[in-house]
């Protein structure tokens, strides 16, 4: 970040997104400013779910309206169970005997189906007990990161026999079908397109989503409302650096 006397402008780099807009924009909100949503997310994957909502973590000031906390738990229970669940469960009861008035108002947890189908059941479960919406994606979290850019169900892409090698294939497929590669941390710019690819193909069974369908669409409905302005100032900036 560059910081320039009065009336001068401030540039701030978003990977490839360049910034440049009056300083006044990027003070600081009061500390009496609370966010219309303030949401939880945990999640078993620690890179690409967390980069989805790097945007809002890195420009608080852009996206004044949401907070967001994400938490990583990539670790199993013995017998392969993954520990986020636990983890959430035990999060959770801390967020809700604390004394502070900044509490959460929803939790969420993402899952992919990967080698964890076992034990969705009872994933699903555990969250409903506790007040959090499980969130899975059929077979990874880059099935919604597809869905930002590409309408088609995954047109073209060779599913292995062996299903526990469908996540690792599709990651590297996927990369292959966008240009540049997924962009986890642009993603969230393109969130209403998102939602409506990821809804028009999703399918579920048992009330599971099949392969390819993710429900990641229901979070980020959540979540529209309280990002839209901020997405539109850096698209709105990015459109006039183009021109």
């Amino acid at each position: 970040m560059e910081v320039v006397a009065d009336n001068k402008l401030t540039t701030i780099a978003y990977n490839d997104i360049a910034l440049s807009v009056p300083q006044s924009a990027y003070i600081k909100p009061e500390a009496t400013l609370q966010p219309k949503a303030y949401i939880i997310v945990f999640s078993g994957g620690t890179e690409r779910e967390k980069n989805y909502f790097y945007l809002i973590k890195r420009n608080p000031s852009l996206y004044t309206d949401i907070k967001v906390d994400f938490f990583a738990e990539p670790n199993f229970e013995k017998g392969g169970k993954p520990l986020i669940t636990s983890f959430a469960v035990a999060k959770v009861k801390e967020y809700r005997e604390s004394a502070s008035v900044d509490n959460p108002d929803s939790f969420w947890l993402l899952t992919d189906v990967d080698h964890f189908e076992q034990f969705l059941t009872e994933m699903r479960s555990e969250c409903d007990e506790n007040g959090i919406q499980l969130i899975i994606s059929n077979s990874c979290f880059e099935v919604w990161l597809y869905y930002a850019e590409k309408a088609d169900k995954c047109i073209g892409f060779d599913i292995p026999d062996d299903k526990n090698k469908i996540s690792s294939a599709f990651k590297t497929w996927a990369d292959t079908q966008v240009r540049g590669g997924l962009k986890p941390r642009k993603a969230i710019l393109m969130i209403e397109q998102n939602i409506a690819n990821a809804k028009a193909n999703y399918s579920e069974e048992n009330g599971f989503p099949t392969l390819f369908s993710t429900q990641m669409f229901q979070l980020a409905e959540k979540m529209l409302p309280y990002v839209k302005d901020g997405n539109e100032k850096i698209l709105g900036e990015k459109d006039c650096k183009t021109k």
